[in-house]
């Protein structure tokens, strides 16, 4: 009797630890399908919510904004950026200044300077002249009707060939409105007019 005994005992002991190793086995399972869960509703979640678009409008400034968003330190950074290109040249450089610049203006400010640019840049070769501005302050953005008002003040120093003939304090008036981005114009945004006032 005592053998039958013994092996109804491990009997019992082997099945105890065998519904044991199923309770442990089950518990993963649920914790495995839990994650996988989880996992599937963050890719579902990542695919359908836009992301944030980062921008670094100023080098030392960084900011996010949403997708078909315009900040407006980024059009400030745009238009300042337009501006001192269009305004620091010299006479080996301005062909190509006025070619980048000629990339953001719209069809209808091309056509109302065109002819105007053509003028000046055999003017500044010709008579030696350069152009350097620097700027005084921060843009300043006011938001219209069909896009922006940007104001950049600063000093101007006009040189023929060495020499300074004068200094003005600057004042630029640009509006700006929001296109489609493009190869050409991956900013969004176009010159529609530039307003220009000096003061010695």
């Amino acid at each position: 009797m005592q053998p039958i005994t013994a092996r109804g005992s491990r009997f019992v002991e082997r099945w105890s630890n065998s519904e044991y190793m199923n309770a442990k086995l089950g518990a993963a399972l649920v914790a495995v399908v839990a994650v996988c869960l989880g996992l599937s509703a963050a890719l579902v979640y990542m695919a359908v919510v836009p992301r944030p678009v980062y921008y670094i409008p100023r080098p030392w400034e960084a900011g996010v904004a949403l997708p078909q968003s315009m900040p407006q330190a980024a059009v400030a950074s745009f238009v300042s950026s337009w501006v001192l290109n269009w305004s620091n040249f010299t006479p080996a450089t301005v062909h190509d200044v006025y070619g980048r610049a000629q990339r953001f203006m719209s069809p209808v400010l091309l056509g109302q300077t065109q002819a105007r640019l053509g003028k000046d840049i055999d003017q500044v070769k010709r008579d030696n002249v350069s152009s350097l501005f620097s700027m005084t302050g921060d843009p300043l953005v006011a938001v219209e009707k069909t896009g922006f008002r940007v104001t950049v003040q600063g000093d101007k120093g006009i040189y023929m060939g060495k020499d300074q003939i004068r200094t003005e304090h600057t004042t630029y008036r640009v509006r700006v409105r929001r296109v489609n981005p493009t190869d050409t114009n991956p900013y969004g945004l176009m010159i529609e007019e530039i307003d220009q006032e000096s003061a010695s």
